[in-house]
C-alpha cells in the first residue's frame, strides 16, 4: 500500500514537473536567472584590466571625432556605434566602471529575451527551453556582459538582425517604406557591431536565394535596394576602418591573431585539421561548455535534423559562420575566441535542436539515457555560473593594490610601474590620488632583456621604491623581482589577482 502511495506522488511530481517544464512561464524563470547572474557579475564592479582600461581612457578622453578619425590607441578597435554609445553614457551618468559596463549589461539582458523570441521560430516545444537554459548560463555570455567590450552588444545585435529578417520573410508584399527602413537599420547596425555585415551577408544570401527559388522578382528587386544601402554603408566604414589602423598595427594584430585564419581552400592534411580542431574549439572558446564532444554531438544531431526538416531555417544559422570563416580565409577577420561570440546563439539553435531528437529518440526506450546526456551538456556551464555568483569572475584586480599604495606611501617614494601596468594605473589615478603624482613607465624590451636591467638601475640610490604589475608578460615579473632582490632589499609586497605591488629599498646603505 505504502509503495503504490510513494508510486502515486513520484508520479503527480514528475507531471508537475512535466508540466512547468511546457509552459509559456518556464522560459521566463531561466531567463529571470540568466538577468540575476548577469547582475550579480555587473554589480561586483571588478577593477578595469588592460584591454578595458585602454577604451575607457580613449572614450573619457577623446571628443567623438577622434573617436571616429583617429587610429586607436594600443589597437583597441571598437565599432563606432559602440564607442558613440559609451560616450554618451558617460556624458550622462559620469565616469566609473558601472556607467562604462552598463551597455553591454544591457545588452546582455536584452539579448535573453530577443533569444527567446527566436528561439520560438527556430525550436519545437521541449527543445526551447533547453536553448534558452543554455544561452542564460553560458560564462562567456555571462563574463561579457559585464565587460567594458563590443562582444556582448555583437550578440544582441545578430539576434535583432535576425528579427529583422524574419520580418521580411514574413511580409508578402514590401512596401518602398519597408524597403527603405529595412536599408536604413541595417547600414546604422553595420557602424554598432563589426561581425554585423556577416550576418547580413548570409542572411541576405539565404534571402535571395529562397525568393529567386519562389520567383518573387519583385521583391529582389526591393531587397536589392536594401542591400545596395548596406554595401555604401560598409564600404565607408570599413575605409574608415582601414584608414585608422596603421600597417604595424595590421601586423600586430595578425600576429595577435594567429591561428584564428582558416585555411581557404583545405586541400592539404594540416589545413584540413585546422577545421577538425576549430569545430571542437569552438564549443569551448567561445560557447563556454567544457565537455565539448557533448556538445559537439548534438550539434551534429541537430545539423542533420535540421538540413532534414528545416532545411531554410538551417541555412539560416549556418550562413553567417560560413561568410565569416570566408573573411578569416582572406585574413580579414579571425575565426576565433571572444571576436566570434556573436555565433553562440546560432550554435546553441542546433545544439538544442540535436538534444531535442536525441529526447525524443531515447526517452520512450531508456529514460536514464535522457538525464545523462542533457546532464552533461549542462552541468559544468550550470555550476560555474553558479560558483561565480559566490565568487564572482576576476581578471586583473588592480583597485586593491592601488588602495594600499595609497596607504602606505610616503612623500619621498619612487613609483615605478610595469609598461602594460600604465593603463589602469592612469585610469584610476585620480580615483586614489595619484593623478599628478610623478612616476616612471618601465620600457617594453622583449626581445633585449638588458633593457629591463637599464631601466631598474635608473632606480639606483632610493630609499623606497614601488613597483607596480599588472596584466605581465610571460616571466618578466619573475625577471623584474630577481634582478631587484640583486640590488635591493624588498620591504613589503602587496598581491591581489592578477596585479602586485612591491617596495624596495635600493639605496645600497649597509
Amino acid at each position: 500500500m505504502q509503495d503504490k502511495v510513494n508510486d502515486y506522488h513520484k508520479l503527480r511530481i514528475f507531471k508537475k514537473i512535466k508540466s512547468l517544464y511546457s509552459s509559456n512561464t518556464f522560459p521566463y524563470i531561466i531567463i529571470y536567472f540568466g538577468i540575476l547572474l548577469r547582475l550579480f557579475q555587473y554589480l561586483y564592479n571588478r577593477s578595469l584590466w588592460l584591454d578595458e582600461a585602454k577604451l575607457a581612457l580613449n572614450i573619457v578622453n577623446c571628443s567623438l571625432k577622434e573617436l571616429l578619425l583617429k587610429p586607436p590607441t594600443m589597437l583597441q578597435v571598437a565599432p563606432f556605434g559602440f564607442l558613440l554609445i559609451e560616450k554618451i553614457i558617460v556624458f550622462l551618468l559620469g565616469n566609473s566602471e558601472y556607467t562604462l559596463r552598463l551597455f553591454p549589461l544591457l545588452s546582455g539582458i536584452l539579448s535573453l529575451f530577443l533569444f527567446h523570441k527566436l528561439a520560438k521560430r527556430f525550436l519545437g516545444l521541449k527543445a526551447i527551453p533547453i536553448a534558452v537554459g543554455l544561452f542564460a548560463i553560458l560564462p562567456p555570455l555571462i563574463y561579457y556582459s559585464s565587460e567594458l567590450k563590443q562582444y556582448s552588444s555583437d550578440v544582441m545585435i545578430t539576434l535583432l538582425i535576425y528579427l529583422i529578417i524574419f520580418y521580411i520573410l514574413g511580409v508578402e508584399k514590401l512596401t518602398l517604406w519597408e524597403t527603405f527602413l529595412f536599408g536604413t537599420i541595417g547600414s546604422i547596425l553595420i557602424w554598432f557591431s563589426h561581425p554585423a555585415i556577416f550576418v547580413i551577408t548570409g542572411l541576405s544570401a539565404v534571402l535571395i536565394f529562397y525568393h529567386l527559388k519562389e520567383n518573387k522578382w519583385l521583391k529582389i528587386i526591393k531587397l536589392s535596394v536594401a542591400f545596395l544601402m548596406w554595401a555604401i554603408s560598409f564600404v565607408i566604414f570599413y575605409y574608415i576602418c582601414q584608414k585608422n589602423i596603421t600597417e604595424i598595427g595590421k601586423k600586430i594584430l595578425l600576429h595577435y591573431w594567429a591561428g584564428g585564419f582558416a585555411p581557404i581552400l583545405p586541400l592539404k592534411l594540416h589545413q584540413i585539421k585546422w577545421y577538425v580542431i576549430t569545430f571542437f574549439k569552438v564549443f569551448e572558446d567561445p560557447v563556454g561548455i567544457f565537455l565539448r564532444g557533448i556538445a559537439a554531438s548534438f550539434f551534429i544531431v541537430g545539423s542533420i535534423s535540421m538540413f532534414k526538416e528545416k532545411r531554410k531555417l538551417f541555412f539560416l544559422l549556418i550562413s553567417p559562420i560560413f561568410f565569416t570563416l570566408l573573411a578569416s580565409g582572406l585574413c580579414k577577420y579571425p575565426f576565433k575566441g571572444r571576436i566570434i561570440l556573436f555565433i553562440v546563439p546560432m550554435v546553441v539553435f542546433i545544439i538544442a535542436e540535436g538534444a531535442e531528437k536525441i529526447i525524443t529518440k531515447t526517452f520512450n526506450v531508456y529514460p536514464p539515457i535522457t538525464y545523462t546526456f542533457l546532464c552533461l551538456l549542462f552541468i559544468f556551464p550550470f555550476l560555474q555560473s553558479s560558483y561565480h555568483l559566490i565568487r564572482p569572475y576576476t581578471k586583473e584586480e588592480i583597485k586593491p593594490v592601488m588602495e594600499y599604495l595609497k596607504k602606505f606611501k610616503q612623500n619621498e617614494d619612487v613609483l615605478y610601474i610595469y609598461y602594460f601596468t600604465n593603463f589602469a594605473f592612469k585610469y584610476y589615478s585620480k580615483k586614489y590620488g595619484f593623478d599628478k603624482m610623478k612616476y616612471t613607465v618601465g620600457v617594453m624590451s622583449r626581445q633585449n632583456l638588458l633593457k629591463y636591467i637599464d631601466d631598474l638601475n635608473k632606480l639606483d640610490g632610493n630609499k623606497r621604491v614601488w613597483v607596480l604589475f599588472s596584466h605581465t608578460f610571460r616571466n618578466e615579473k619573475e625577471f623584474f623581482l630577481n634582478y631587484l632582490d640583486v640590488i635591493g632589499k624588498k620591504l613589503d609586497s602587496f598581491k591581489s589577482v592578477g596585479a602586485s605591488i612591491y617596495l624596495y629599498d635600493l639605496s645600497n646603505e649597509i
